[in-house]
């Protein structure tokens, strides 16, 4: 049987418990997203299959369309887009344009150069904090070059890299 002493102890911490709890309560309120995701978040990239030569001065060169269509069941999140081209040239020779073809909706209002998008530490262009979506079965993202050197062609690489958001079973 517990001492009085003891009993008066326990109902004091019973009561720093309580004092405690709705603070608790609100840190754990604030962690449950972190914790219980309604998705889960693969690590995906949709690459240009093959590097796309740009023919010197051309304008308006559509990549590889096949390799920027997503017929997966689930969403692609994409955090950046990773630019990269031929040892001869820059970000500086050649310039992007942008379509995401689920709702016809460009991402620039002209053409524009890839130096101007990109971290020059990272070669990629970030799309954080907020994400870009494209859309399952059949999502489409439509890229077209245009090579500002008019004497050498460009050899470009694009790569969309993200998550492929997969429902997480219940």
């Amino acid at each position: 049987m517990p001492t009085e002493a003891e009993i008066a102890a326990s109902n004091g911490l019973a009561a720093s418990i309580m004092q405690v709890a709705p603070w608790l309560k609100k840190q754990m309120d604030k962690l449950q997203p972190l914790v219980d995701q309604p998705v889960i978040r693969f690590p995906f990239a949709m690459p240009l299959a093959v590097s796309q030569v740009i023919p010197a001065g051309a304008n308006n060169v559509p990549l590889v369309a096949t390799d920027f269509q997503l017929g997966l069941e689930y969403p692609f999140e994409v955090h950046k887009i990773k630019f990269s081209q031929d040892a001869a040239h820059t970000f500086r020779d050649w310039r992007v344009s942008i379509l995401d073809g689920t709702f016809a909706q460009n991402m620039q209002n002209n053409p524009s150069m890839v130096a101007l998008l990109v971290d020059n530490n990272t070669g990629a262009w970030a799309m954080d904090p907020f994400p870009w979506i494209v859309r399952p079965k059949g999502g489409t993202v439509q890229i077209r070059a245009d090579n500002l050197d008019a004497v050498n062609p460009t050899t470009v690489d694009i790569s969309l890299v993200g998550y492929l958001l997969q429902p997480r079973a219940l």
